[in-house]
């Protein structure tokens, strides 16, 4: 039967009589019981870890034999499910395996589904609001959460902007993808409350900052969405969330930010084992990446031109604003830039892309201010 609305349903006599007639007689129709599908028997291969989905990993149910290009239309049925003629077609854009698939997916997802913790409840909130923070000290805190909130929640929008567009063939991809997007929400909750603890409130929205992080919104495909948000983006926000920890004011914050780098460091990995995995598999993708990485990368030195993130940083690393304290902060600050840009193209050497280097703008204004002593920020 071709695939009908409401109002189709209502208007088909046939169909109508046909489940009349079944609902009174009890003559049920029950050739959905033979479904061409696999009999299958599934077991934890660690009854302490659980069912896993590498313990379901079986011919027709699992990713090993899974396709490059997804079967027919894109549809809600789950994979090594029979697709009866009729079901609709939901318009999915991410059909093919490379442009999404990562190296050990479904640990990924585990990992996610095993160390969820609750914003509202893991912080020690009634300690942190009882500590007094100084007023720069506060203030300049108070601008790096208002930051982070920012980061977070483009974080958030942009994995929950391709889940929808992804084929529900490759459902661990998805299912990683959903949870990173709480993950995201949680982040952008935890700052907020944060920042609304310290005394001050949150600060100021930063131009330059909501226009880098724009561009993520904005990328054509899933793997340049990816590789800017999970690797690069990401990337580097982890690192920031390190020396944040570093520099925590009180021990309920260094708890908060060692929370977050766990999350952040499963989205680094995940889009360092796509980005191997689409090399691997689709080797013509790689000058597409690296003309994507061109065009990112200027925002990302664009980024260290927004004040309001890096005075409040050089403050929070510097110990306050007198003249040696600024000073001493923005030596850290430079520091910081330098391991952030190192960290990204060590990242980027492990996927498979050591000639970044040479030919990336940002590493060679990195090479310059190390060589000459100047400074990144």
């Amino acid at each position: 039967m071709a695939y009908l609305s409401t109002i189709d349903f209502l208007d088909d006599r046939d169909f109508a009589d046909k489940y009349d007639y079944s609902m009174r007689t009890g003559e049920l129709d029950l050739s959905w019981m033979d479904a061409a599908t696999e009999d299958v028997e599934c077991h934890a291969a660690n009854k302490r870890r659980g069912l896993t989905f590498r313990d379901l990993d079986v011919p027709g149910y699992g990713y090993s034999e899974l396709p490059e290009l997804a079967r027919g239309a894109s549809t809600l049925a789950p994979r090594g499910a029979e697709c009866p003629e009729g079901l609709p077609d939901l318009g999915a854009t991410v059909n093919r395996k490379g442009d999404v698939w990562a190296y050990n997916i479904e640990g990924y997802y585990e990992e996610a589904m095993s160390r969820q913790w609750n914003a509202t409840t893991d912080i020690p909130w009634q300690k942190l609001c009882e500590h007094e923070l100084p007023e720069d000290i506060g203030k300049a805190y108070s601008q790096l959460l208002t930051f982070l909130t920012e980061v977070e929640m483009i974080a958030t929008d942009v994995p929950a902007k391709w889940l929808g567009q992804i084929n529900a063939e490759f459902f661990e991809v998805k299912n990683f993808i959903a949870t990173q997007a709480m993950d995201e929400a949680r982040h952008a909750e935890v700052f907020r409350k944060r920042a609304l603890t310290t005394g001050y409130g949150l600060m100021q929205a930063c131009c330059q900052n909501e226009r880098n992080l724009k561009f993520l919104r904005e990328a054509d495909t899933f793997s340049e969405a990816s590789v800017t948000l999970h690797l690069q983006a990401e990337g580097m926000v982890l690192t920031m969330f390190r020396f944040s920890e570093y520099l925590s004011p009180t021990d309920g914050d260094k708890k908060l930010f060692r929370l977050v780098m766990q999350d952040e460091a499963r989205h680094v990995g995940y889009g360092m084992q796509h980005l191997k995995w689409h090399l691997e598999n689709s080797p013509e993708a790689r000058e597409i990446v690296h003309r994507h990485l061109d065009e990112a990368e200027n925002f990302i030195f664009g980024g260290v031109f927004a004040t309001e993130v890096m005075e409040s940083f050089a403050i929070l690393a510097g110990g306050g604003t007198k003249k040696e304290n600024i000073r001493r902060g923005l030596e850290v600050v430079n520091r910081f830039n330098l391991q952030q840009i190192e960290e990204y193209f060590e990242r980027l050497d492990k996927c498979g892309m050591p000639e970044r280097r040479g030919r990336s703008r940002l590493w060679e204004v990195a090479e310059l201010s190390k060589t000459n002593g100047a400074t990144v920020c």
